[in-house]
Order: C-alpha cells, then structure tokens, then sequence
C-alpha cells in the first residue's frame, strides 16, 4: 500500500481509520469480522491501477477505528459505515465487501439504493444463520481455534486463526500477523471482537426475500474451499436480480488474498462494466 494515504475521519462522532489509495471513482471496500484495513493490502494496488480511488476502511471498533456505545450488531455497523460514506462526501459507490462486510454492504444497497451503484461480496456473511453455521463441523473447529487469537492475542494464536482463512494455511503473511497481533493487543479491542461474535444477527440475515430487493448488479466471488455450501451460495445469486458467482481455485475465505490477480482482475471487469 505504498504511495496511500492514510487519515481519519469523523464518522458520527467516531474516530474512524481510513486508507485511500489511487484517482478516480471511489470503491469502498469493507473488511470482514475481526479484520481491518489490511485485508485489502493486495487489492488496493490493483483496483487505483484501474483508474479508480481505492478507499478501505476499518469498521466501528476494528483496527484502529474507535468504539462505540450501543453494541456492534450488523445494523449498528452497517449504521457506521453509512456514516463514513457521508463523513467522506462520497456520492454514488460501488462497494466491495468480504464476509462481514459483505453483508454490511448489503444492507447498505438496501438502505439508500441510490447510493450504491455495483455490489462486489467476497465470500460475503449472512446467508446462513450462526446456528447453522456451525453445524458444520469444519466450520465450528476453525471458529474455536480461531477464537483463541481473541482470547490471547500471541503471534501463534493470530496465525492461526489467519492461516484458517486460508486453503494454503502455510503461506500466512508474518507482517499481517504482527500487525493483527498488535491490533488484538488492547483489551477493549479484544472485548469489541467477542461483542461482534455473539450479536444476535437473525432479524438482519440475507433471505432471498432481502436480497431480492437488492436493486444493484451483483457479483459474488467465492474460494473453492470456502466454508459456504455452494448451494447457499447459488440460492442467493437466484434470489439477487442481477447477480453473477465467481469461484476462485485454491482460495478459502480470503481469495482477495490467496489469490490477488484472480480477484482483481473479476473486480475491475465487473466494477467497469
């Protein structure tokens, strides 16, 4: 991310950490639970490379954006990244956003459609609920041996939990685990990310009939391994007017990380369509 400038801005009366990178029409992208602006450290470059204003922000309470009263339900993030978007002055966006933040920006299209021109969710959260989440077993052992990283923050925990992102979990980026260790290190940073985990999201899941209110075109950009069934996945692409799927090979939950050129490169195809 070099070259990007980095600020913050008051978003409804919280400090919040934003990255900009590149000219042109503004992307924002949203990260996911427990993540921050970094996530996107491989897709920033490519999509300012595309002509366009690359924007990342740190979601209520993650990275070093502030915290809040009130809770971090979705609704009450997706309450905050609406604020950002006006704290910015930003008109007419194109999101992308991966898992949480998929799910945020959805709900963003759904509150003021005339902002959102396109909808890009990588791996995108609630399409199913917690409880059937973690039914799946492969699901429930990577969210315990993840949540340790929120527990004891070490450098081992926090690779683990980021190496469960991941299809090829030895190729965990040792400077994203000392910027993650560093960022888990607070308490109330800590405290915020067991507040996020256990909100009660059932009213706000993305049903087929929510997302068929959905009124911009959508692409969703799955990894291979990822931990959505592919037919949850292909129901919401039906419920969605217009939608599409990409499947990313050897990619988990971060294909925007497994595999930057493959994303980026179905990013600007359809963001510039």
């Amino acid at each position: 991310m070099l070259g990007a400038e980095v600020r913050f801005v008051d978003a409804s009366g919280v400090r919040t950490r934003v990255v900009s990178l590149g000219v042109g029409d503004p992307v924002v992208l949203l990260h996911g639970r427990g993540g921050h602006i970094e996530t996107f450290a491989r897709t920033l470059p490519a999509l300012a490379a595309s002509g366009r204003r690359a924007i990342a922000v740190d979601l209520l309470g993650h990275g070093l954006t502030g915290r809040a009263d009130g809770g971090y339900g979705v609704e009450r993030l997706a309450e905050h990244a609406h604020a950002v978007l006006t704290a910015l002055g930003l008109g007419r966006v194109d999101l992308v956003g991966q898992s949480l933040g998929g799910w945020i920006a959805v709900l963003l299209a759904l509150r003021d459609p005339a902002r959102v021109r396109r909808l890009a969710l990588i791996e995108p959260a609630g399409l199913q609920s917690e409880a059937t989440r973690l039914a799946d077993g492969r699901v429930r052992a990577a969210y315990e041996r993840g949540g340790q990283a929120y527990r004891e923050p070490t450098p081992e925990a926090v690779r683990t939990r980021l190496a469960g992102l991941l299809a090829a979990p030895d190729t965990v980026d040792p400077e994203l685990v000392a910027v993650r260790t560093a960022l888990y290190a607070p308490a109330e940073a800590r405290d915020v990310h067991q507040q996020v985990r256990a909100a009660d999201n059932e009213g706000v899941l993305l049903t087929p009939d929510r997302l068929a209110k959905v009124g911009a075109p959508v692409l969703i950009i799955r990894g291979e391994h990822g931990h959505t069934p592919l037919n949850v996945v292909e129901a919401a692409a039906a419920a969605l007017p217009d939608a599409r799927v990409v499947t990313v090979p050897q990619a988990k939950q971060w294909p925007q990380f497994e595999q930057p050129e493959i994303v980026a490169d179905a990013l600007v195809q359809f963001l510039g369509g």
